[in-house]
Formats: structure tokens, sequence, C-alpha cells
């Protein structure tokens, strides 16, 4: 071997692609024109951007019975992506040599990515037995097996790839998703413990075990062992990438974002991993940084419908409705077929607009892209025997679905109806101890798929299901989809307009929140009860009612304590036209988003642009829910938003002696104040247009002895109406489920 071909041969080894293609070029203008230095200096052309190509082609058609040419031309093909051509120039590596392992390994796999799993096998199997040393081998195998619908194979080939290789992250990873679709991802989890222990500083085993709880859907777990295999390997990409998505899932979010946040960096070019960033920022009301996030991460990478969605959630979140709804708009028509465009639609519609019927439109639609896998349940039987009631929902706890549900459950009549939860809800606090207390079963269905989790319902014997979770980001009405229980109920949770599901059967509600003549806005049977459609429970922490704030300072605070998405342009005009009308009043805003400065200061100037200065403004972020609620002190009268009126704040303001000035809309979120309004006997808070509104906020304020004698008395008001008084509110809730369970069991 002259000198120059050794040089070229060690370049070569190091991977100095430009060194080997000088050293060959070299060698061959020495006069050395043999095959091996010729396909070499292909090779290292080829590497360095050159048209190695043309050489490997040439020594192709010299030595027509070396299958060295055709084999190094097929993987400079395979390198480039060019899959097609890279498959022809294997097979006729192949046609040379039937047993080359290179080629028999390379064309299994292109195949293997065309979706040709017949084909692959064969090639794959010839390989193994040719190199039953070679780790990739098995590892391809175990691919194919499992496209080709042979889990236990493809298990037993990924078993054998890992014992190869025991530390190669891939093929571990690989293995726990072989053993998951063959159903044993329990056995799996128990094997990589004993192994963890074993060899406690192999970060393939420990990310495996990480990954396969998160599977699971032990995320919180998850997060603590993928923690320990960041730490044992803090340059690896895959432990970082899977320690943000298990604390993306697992609470708190803020726990999410430094994982997020270095995952990033150590994969600048993942986009999904930056749209997860900007849905952890926008759950933490950071959304003008999830703004800017997303609008870097569509200009680099397109429109993709996950990124416009994450993008309409952040710009509703920071007021700009119209904007959010455009975003929405565009994922619906980039991805029709896609359910998360029209849910998010349909979320940011209502605030936007409160269109009842468009919104019963976008409800079909999502509700259109669900999948029914499963045969009917069985129909309901027994009229009048005691009912199991299924909860299903992720926010069974401290948040707005439990402060206004738990009490009816709790007052629910026990001989008559038995109380399972289905629930993802993490954490332990007071209203979820409540939960727990009154049902007889309380089930984690947190790693189970939509049909699943409606097979669980079903053979828990759940009679009537009730959704307590809507179209939300965390909401299971893909499960209802399924028919998870004979008669199926919507109530409270993103209950703000038609679920637009055939399967739901009812839609809990009042003849306040839908009127006569509303049952278009349905698809769902609106099954009216005779007073409230919920029942606040308030916290026990609770301040007392503070003494009128008009009456010592000489002047009217209006106040609003609704999210930022909740303040439209219509409602910010319309507040701006009250303060007009009363040059002293003043107007106290409070919103987690409003803890951004900058968002902060967007609001001032929007109001300033109305000829509302700032000083007339008193502008809060986010607080502890007692300091939340001793805030009210400072507020005579509540202003309501619209289209998208307060729910639970319109509950808590008047718990606190503030009344409620709100405007009925026309989708159902937008009529909640009315409800709670007119179940408290103060119908005349309840305005029918914008110009109503201003007017009985006007009169209101300028009755200032008033105001102070109904601040005195409405806290007992509210604990003695129909919106307090549980007995009450469960009988009539009782007896509307017992009517509905019985015209179930009459249909044929």
């Amino acid at each position: 071997m002259n000198g120059a071909v050794g040089q070229g041969i060690a370049c070569l080894a190091a991977g100095n692609w430009a060194g080997a293609r000088v050293a060959f070029a070299a060698a061959v203008a020495a006069g050395d024109r043999s095959g091996p230095t010729l396909l070499n200096l292909a090779l290292a052309e080829d590497r360095v951007g050159e048209d190695g190509r043309a050489r490997m082609r040439e020594a192709e058609t010299t030595w027509p019975d070396w299958d060295e040419p055709p084999l190094r031309l097929a993987e400079s093909y395979r390198r480039a992506e060019e899959i097609v051509p890279a498959a022809d120039a294997y097979e006729r590596a192949l046609a040379i040599n039937p047993n080359r392992e290179e080629a028999l390994l390379g064309l299994g796999v292109l195949r293997l990515r065309l979706g040709d799993a017949a084909g692959a096998l064969p090639l794959l199997l010839r390989c193994c037995a040719r190199a039953p040393a070679r780790a990739e081998a098995w590892d391809a195998l175990g691919i194919g097996w499992r496209a080709a619908g042979d889990p236990a194979k493809a298990e037993a080939a990924a078993a054998e790839a890992q014992r190869l290789r025991p530390d190669d992250l891939g093929i571990v990873l690989r293995r726990v998703e072989a053993a998951i679709a063959a159903g044993g991802a329990q056995a799996e989890l128990a094997r990589l413990s004993e192994a963890g222990s074993r060899d406690p500083l192999n970060v393939a085993l420990v990310t495996a075990r990480g990954a396969l709880l998160l599977d699971l859907g032990r995320a919180a777990e998850a997060a603590s062992v993928l923690e320990v295999a960041t730490a044992l390997a803090p340059e690896a990409r895959e432990p970082a990438l899977l320690l943000a998505e298990a604390l993306l899932q697992a609470p708190p979010a803020q726990a999410a974002l430094p994982a997020l946040r270095r995952a990033v960096t150590l994969a600048p070019d993942n986009a999904a991993l930056r749209n997860n960033l900007a849905a952890v920022l926008t759950r933490l009301n950071r959304n003008a940084e999830a703004r800017e996030l997303l609008d870097g991460v569509i200009a680099a990478h397109g429109e993709h419908p996950a990124f416009l969605c994450n993008l309409a959630n952040a710009l509703v979140q920071l007021g700009l409705q119209a904007e959010g709804v455009a975003a929405a708009r565009r994922a619906t028509e980039v991805a029709p077929e896609m359910h998360l465009s029209w849910r998010t639609l349909g979320a940011a519609l209502v605030y936007a607009d409160g269109d009842a019927a468009a919104l019963r439109t976008i409800g079909e639609r999502a509700a259109a892209t669900l999948p029914r896998s499963l045969a009917p349940p069985p129909r309901a039987r027994g009229p009048e025997r005691r009912l199991r009631l299924g909860l299903l929902g992720r926010r069974l706890k401290t948040h707005p679905v439990g402060w206004l549900t738990i009490a009816a459950f709790e007052a629910l009549d026990p001989r008559a109806f038995e109380l399972v939860v289905l629930s993802v809800a993490p954490g332990d606090d007071a209203l979820q101890r409540r939960f727990r207390a009154v049902a007889a079963g309380w089930h984690d269905v947190a790693a189970l798929p939509p049909a699943a989790i409606a097979q669980h319902a079903r053979a828990l014997g759940i009679d009537i299901l009730i959704d307590l979770g809507g179209w939300g980001d965390d909401g299971l009405l893909s499960a209802c989809a399924e028919r998870a229980a004979p008669v199926q109920v919507k109530w409270v949770g993103n209950q703000a307009y038609s679920t637009g599901l055939a399967e739901i059967d009812a839609f809990i509600s009042d003849r306040w929140e839908t009127p006569d003549g509303f049952d278009r806005f349905y698809t769902e049977r609106l099954l009216r009860l005779p007073d409230g459609y919920v029942c606040y429970s308030p916290p026990v922490y609770a301040p007392q009612v503070a003494p009128s704030p008009a009456r010592a300072r000489g002047f009217i605070t209006f106040g609003c304590f609704n999210a930022l998405a909740k303040i439209t342009p219509a409602a910010i005009a319309t507040w701006a036209e009250v303060l007009r009308r009363l040059p002293k009043a003043r107007l106290l805003l409070k919103a987690p988003q409003l803890s951004d400065d900058g968002v902060a200061a967007r609001l001032a100037a929007t109001f300033a642009a109305q000829g509302v200065e700032a000083t007339r403004l008193d502008l809060h972020g986010n607080s502890p829910h007692r300091d939340h609620l001793a805030r009210h002190a400072d507020v005579d009268v509540v202003l309501d938003p619209f289209p998208y009126a307060g729910g639970l704040t319109t509950c808590e303001a008047l718990w606190m002696g503030v009344p409620v000035v709100t405007l009925a809309g026309q989708s159902f979120a937008g009529r909640h104040s009315a409800s709670h309004l007119q179940n408290c006997g103060l119908a005349e808070f309840v305005a029918a247009d914008r110009a109503e509104y201003v007017e009985i906020a006007a009169a209101r304020a300028a009755d200032v002895v008033g105001l102070a004698r109904l601040r005195a008395e409405l806290r007992e008001r509210v604990a003695s109406s129909p919106l307090g008084d549980a007995p009450r509110f469960a009988a009539h809730l009782g007896a509307a489920l017992r009517g509905l369970w019985r015209e179930a069991c009459a249909r044929p």
C-alpha cells in the first residue's frame, strides 16, 4: 500500500473526508487506477459535496461483478434521502452478492420506510441470520414485525437488539415501544426497574423507564426518573425532551418551564418542542411571550394547525379575540379534518362573538372528527332502581367545576343515586377530598385512550355519565363519542355552547340560560331545571363582606374580575361610556394576565383611546384565592364582560356583597350571570342591550344608599336562594336525571 492510499484510508476512518479526497486524488494522479482507490476517492468526493456518484457509476460499469460500487452508491442516495434510487442500487448489490449484510439491512430499512413491511422482513431475517451480532439488524427486524402486526415477534427482536447493545438509547426505547404494543408494558417496567437497580448509571435504562412511565400516564413518576437521566447525561437530547414532556403533563405547569427551555436549547430546530413551550407559557399567563415564540415558529416552519391553535389561544388570552378567531379559522382551513382546529375555533369564537348558531355548527364539526369504534352499550333498564352516576372530568377539585357542582352531588339522595368518578385530577385539595368522600369509587383514567375510558365506564355499570369537561383542552368528550353509558349528559366544565355531539343526550340548563326558542342552538335536549343550572358552594375561607367603599370614598368603583379573554373591545367601549357618564367613578380590573406589565399597559392604552385616563383604572394581576375574594372590598358594582359572561366570578361577587350588571347574550356562555342574578332576585341588573347596560350601571351607581343596603343583605340572599340552596337544587337535579332515565328505559 503506497503512502497516499494509507493516508487516505486513515482519513476515512477518522471522518476526515477532505483529507481523504486529497490523499486518494494524489494516489490516482500517481497512477493508482485500482478499483478500491477509485471507489474510495469517489466516496470522499461524495462526502465533501462533489460528484462522487459519477465515479461510483463508472466503477460499477468497470467491475460489474463487484458489489461494492452499487452498495456505496446506494448509501450516497440514502444519505440524501433519495429513497427510490437508493433501493435500486441496493438491489443491484444484492444481485451480485445476495448475502451482503449491509445491502440486506439497507434495503430492508428502506422498504420499511416505503411502507412495505412484507418486502422488508425477508431481507432483515436474512441479515440477522448472516450477521447475528449486528444489533441494528435486530432493531430493524423488530420495527418490521411491529409494522407487520406481530407484536410478540417484534418484542423478541427488540430484546435481542438491546442484549447486543444495552447502552443504545434508541434501541432501548424501541424495545419499550415493542413491549407496549405486545401488551407487556407492566412486565417491561418491572424488567427495567430490575435492570436499572443492577446498572443504575445506565442512561438508556433510566430514560427508557421514564418514557414507559410517561406512556402509562404516570407523568409525575416519569418526571422524577427522567430528572435522574438528565443529571447522568446533561447534554443528551432525548432525556431532556422526555423530561420536558413529562413535566408538561404533570402539574404545576411552572415546573415544566426550565426543562422545556433547556430542551429547546438542545434541540433548537424542534418546532413541536417550541410549540409545547408556548403552550406552557400560555397556561402560566405569559401570553405575550407565547405569541412571540409562536410567530417565530410559524415563520420558520409554516402554518401547522397545532401552532395556529396555540397562537389562537394566546391571542384570545391577551384580549385579542378577533385575531385569535382568525388564527383558529386558518387552522380549520389548513386541517379541516383535525379535531383540534374546530375545538379551538369554538373556544375563540365564544369569546369574540357569541353567535349560538355558529357555535352549534362548530361543535358539530368538532364532533364529526371523533372516532366511534365501540358497539352501543347495553340499553337502559330498571326505571326506578338506584342509578350509578359517572362523573367524567379532570377538574374535580378547587376549580370552577368543583365550586359549582360539589354541593349538589353531596346533597343527592344516596338511596336513589350512587356516584362513581372517572377523573385524571391530580393533587389533593379540600374540594377534591369532598368529591372523594361522596364517591363510591374513584377511577384514575389518565393512562387510557378515549375508547378504553368508555369501556371502563361500561364495565363499571354506569347508567348516566355526566361530562364535566366539555371541549376544553383537558376535556374528555372523546370518550362520550364512544358512548360510555346508556345516557350521557353535559353539565358545567366548558359548558359554553352546544357540544354538537349526537351521543350527548341532554344539556343541563334553566329557563334563563336557554329561554324558549333557544333549543335550535343545541344538538342536545335541553334539560331545564326549575331554578338555576348550578349550585354554588362558597369557600369557608371567604372574608366577611366589607362595608360600602363608595360611602367611605365619595365615588363609585366599578370592577371586573374575569380573565382578559372575556374583556372584548365591545365591553371596553361600553365600560368607557359608563365611566364618561360618571366622571368621578373608577374601574378596577383584576385578571391573571394583568400580572404582565406589558399587557396591562396595552389595556390601559385601549381605555385611553376611549377617553378614560389611566389614573381612573386600578389594574391587578394574579393572587391567592382568598386575597382575590378580599379585593371585592374595593368594588361597589361589578361590570360583567360580554359576549362571554362571568360564571364563578359572578357567584363570588354576589357572595362578597357586590351586585353585577350583565348583558344577556345568545350563547350559553353569554347568559351565566343572567341565570345567577335571576336566581338571587336581581333581575333588574340584567340588560337586554348595551344601551340598557349603561343605563343600569349609571342608575345603580347613583343610588349609593341602596347599594350599601343590598351589599349588607346579599350574602344571606345568595345562601337562601336556589343558587345556594343545595338540598333544593339536588332535588331538582335528581328528579331531572330520573326522568331522563325513565324515558331511556321506555325506548324500544
